[in-house]
């Protein structure tokens, strides 16, 4: 295993940690841009968010001192009551507890719309 591997936190903290990012840019209105400089660019912030590669502890860190939050609240389950409306907060929800089939479905149909 290499150290790199070591380092990588649990997937389902990097997930909390991939929707929190979005969740609280989006809430500070900043851009990628905005909160990328030196050794995080903001293709490797793209990434973190969408979930293409695993978030370092290094950058765990540095992400929530640039966003003004704790660790706790990256690696939290995210609350989307900050950027998005009760009846949006619904769907999403209705959303995420279909399979992987039925979210399919949804998304052709949407798509000939």
């Amino acid at each position: 295993m290499s150290q790199d591997q070591k380092t990588l936190l649990p997937p389902s903290v990097s997930q909390n940690i991939r929707h929190n990012l979005w969740v609280y840019r989006t809430f500070q209105n900043r851009t990628r841009k905005q909160l990328a400089q030196g050794s995080l660019r903001s293709g490797i912030l793209r990434a973190y968010e969408y979930g293409f590669r695993p978030i370092t502890p290094a950058h765990l860190t540095l992400l929530a001192k640039r966003l003004e939050v704790s660790e706790d609240d990256l690696t939290a389950p995210p609350n989307y009551e900050l950027v998005l409306d009760w009846q949006t907060r619904r769907i999403v929800e209705y959303f995420r507890g279909l399979d992987s089939h039925q979210r399919h479905t949804i998304k052709r149909l949407m798509m000939h719309m």
